[in-house]
Formats: C-alpha cells, structure tokens, sequence
C-alpha cells in the first residue's frame, strides 16, 4: 500500500453500528495501521497501536477504528452534549470528498460515543457549528476501545463520477498522555490541513444521493396581556412554518424557510454595552450557520471580533427605532418571512454561495414603523488556482429597504458592498 493511500472495501450487506467489527465487511477490508505522534512530537512512535479499516455501499462511507490499550480501565471516556470537547480520548475521521485539498467535513467519537463533527474550509478554518446528521458508536473492550461510524453520502459534497477518490485523514488522540497520532501525519510543521489528507480510491459507482429534508413547525402559546380594567387578557397566537433542504444535484444544495423559528436557539449572553460601536454576537440559528464559511470575507482586523463584510445576525436583529417609537409591548427582533440559501461547490474548484432574505415591517406605537420591510442579499464566488495552492474571491452584498415616513429621514434607503 502506498504512502498515504487506502483502498476501500465495497459490501452489499447491512452493516450494524455497534461498535464491533463482527460485520463480514471488516474482515476483508485493509487494515490502515501507519500511524505516527503528530502532537507533542512530530513523526515519533505512537505509545499504542491503531487500526483503521474503511468501506462503503450506495448510501454511506463506514469507518471502523481499533485503538489498542494495555490498560482499558484508563481509558477515559466522558458524558458531554454534543459538539462538546470533553477532555477523554477521541477518534476524528475527517473527509475531503471534493478531494480538492482545501474543504472537509470532520466527524468524532469519544469512548462514551458522545458526537462532535464540524466543517473544514480555506485548507484549515474549522466551523464547528455545522451539524451533520450520521450515526456512530463506541465501546472499551479487554483490547482497548472502538469507534465505528456512518456517514451518509448525502452530509458530503462531491461532484458526479463513476470513480471516486476522497482524502481521509484519521487521527488519535489518548487523553492520559497527551499524545495525539495520525494517519497519514499531520506534519504541525507544515501549513495547511486538508492538504495533507491521504487519499482513499475504489469508492466506484455510488448513485448521486437524493438529498430531501423537509421540516415543518406549529406553535400555538397562551399569552396573558395587561387589561386596561385591571386583570389580564389571554390571547392565543398561533405560528406556523417550514425548513427545506434539497439537493441539486451531487454538490449544490438549496436551503430554504418560512417564517422561521429560532426558539430552540441558545440565548445571547448578557452585554452591557456603553460605546457607541455594534456589539457583535456569534450566530446561533442553524439556517445561517450551515455552509456559512462560503460568506466568510474578512477583512483586516487585529480582533476575533472582525466580521467582514457579512454579519448575518443583522438579519432578524432588533428594531433600528425601536428606542425611539416603540415602548414594552412592541416587538423585540424582526419577524423572518422567508429566506433562501444556495451553496456549492463545482467540480472544477469554484465555490458559490448566494443568499436572500425578507424580513417584515415591525410597528411601534401609535403604528409607527421601528423597522421597515427589508431585502438583505449577498453573493459569494471563489475560485481555486493552482490546485487549490491559491485562491481568488468576489463578494457581493445588498440591503433593499421599504422605507415610509418614519424612516426616510434617518434609514438609508438601499446599500451596496462589494469586495
């Protein structure tokens, strides 16, 4: 086997995420076993063993991971929520299905099998807001411990072919000692992430996946109001929305919502704020979040606070006038009426990205506007060069507004950027 290089084994046959390799797959899958210490060292002998083995059908990537222990009674293994680091040892299979050397998606299992998984762009910014949705399980046997994953070809990207070659990269980490290992090596010497992938071919005839996911809502809450006699009013609201995911082919996928609800959503925490400049949030709501990294347009900054040219949270924020003709009873944010989300990538290295939101007019007292009805548009493009060594980006933004008489004399009526 070359340097780097795996082949993965077809099966026809059901394989059960348990955490065992009892499956007739792995016992004809190569075993990947060159594992080298990429942290605290580069290029030493790991302390301890691991075997890797891959395998695919029409539907999903399989990845079986054996990591040998001497001490399986050391081995840690912490509850946590999803997507939180907990210091225990972990398995992290990352896949660059473009295989274009800059983009990836990263999932991983701990001992306790809690998930964690995030997006890769730019060949190292990690995203770890991105949610995938894949199955996966963990066990500590008299060996050490397990990680068995499934990944469904429909959470990757990858443009369409009767052969595909995927880089993989399958790393270690051993919680007791510090240590993490890696195949192929993660050279820390070395910039870049993705571009140091191994490759894995023989992924042969996979049908493009159909990718459909459709999620409606209805809310119905009992609110109690002030009457102007005294006592309070119940008044019933109801709400009533839907997400839409949908594949365009193998590596365009079409995001769309009505009237969106975020109330699942982990608050902000609490700022006071006494300059005159914008306090700027981390997005939370999981329409603006998933493929996000295609908006990114930093400029230079010297903070972790720079933004870019698209701060997504604008979208849905506060009324702009709420301070000077709204009171108590009017709204907090703006309503969502709908937006859509187009992101991608091409066979050919070009990532796109196009974005469109509505949000609807908010009144005040006395029916007067505190946000007036607004369009926000932004479109990104980026192309690779040099096999992805070099990379040229254009970027388009666009604020569309309804103003009326409480607006006209203090909101812009439309504002452009481009970058």
């Amino acid at each position: 086997m070359r340097a780097g290089f795996a082949p993965a084994a077809r099966t026809s046959g059901a394989v059960s995420i348990d955490g065992r390799d009892a499956d007739a797959v792995w016992m004809n899958a190569m075993r990947i076993t060159h594992f080298r210490v990429t942290d605290p060292t580069e290029d030493g002998d790991p302390s301890f063993r691991t075997e890797a083995r891959i395998a695919y059908d029409d539907r999903n990537l399989y990845v079986f991971v054996r990591a040998f222990d001497p001490r399986p009674d050391s081995v840690v293994g912490m509850l946590g929520r999803r997507d939180i680091r907990t210091p225990s040892d972990w398995i992290r299979v990352m896949v660059d299905s473009y295989h274009d050397k800059r983009t990836g998606w990263a999932f991983m299992l701990n001992p306790a099998s809690v998930q964690r998984d995030l997006a890769i762009t730019n060949d190292g910014d990690e995203d770890i807001t991105w949610d995938g949705v894949w199955d996966g399980r963990a066990q500590i046997d008299s060996l050490g411990w397990t990680a068995e994953f499934r990944i469904p070809f429909n959470q990757l990207r990858f443009p369409p072919s009767a052969q595909h070659t995927f880089g993989v990269m399958i790393m270690r980490a051993v919680q007791r000692k510090g240590e993490t290992s890696s195949w192929p090596l993660l050279r820390r010497s070395k910039v870049g992430l993705a571009s140091q992938f191994g490759s894995i071919d023989g992924i042969d005839n996979v049908p493009t996946p159909r990718r459909l996911e459709v999620l409606p809502y209805l809310v119905e809450r009992n609110v109690s109001r002030a009457a102007t006699a005294g006592g309070f009013n119940r008044v019933q609201q109801h709400a009533a929305g839907l997400d839409l995911k949908y594949g365009l082919g193998s590596n365009l996928t079409l995001d769309a919502t009505v009237n969106p609800d975020f109330g699942q959503v982990e608050a902000d925490p609490a700022v006071l704020n006494l300059t005159a400049f914008e306090q700027f949030f981390t997005e939370r709501r999981p329409f603006f979040i998933e493929g996000s990294g295609i908006f990114r347009f930093d400029t230079d900054c010297n903070d972790g606070d720079c933004t870019g040219l698209f701060y997504s949270r604008r979208i849905g924020r506060s009324p702009t006038l709420a301070g000077s003709f709204g009171d108590a009873t009017s709204p907090q944010f703006t309503t969502i009426l709908g937006a859509s989300k187009l992101t991608g990538r091409t066979s050919h290295g070009t990532s796109v990205g196009l974005l469109s939101a509505l949000t609807r007019r908010e009144t005040g007292t006395e029916g007067r506007t505190i946000e007036p009805q607004t369009n926000f548009v932004v479109g990104r493009v980026m192309q690779d060069l040099r096999g992805g060594n070099s990379q040229v980006g254009l970027i388009g933004t666009a604020v569309l507004r309804d103003l009326d008489q409480w607006t006209t004399d203090v909101m812009r009526r439309n504002a452009f950027t481009a970058g």
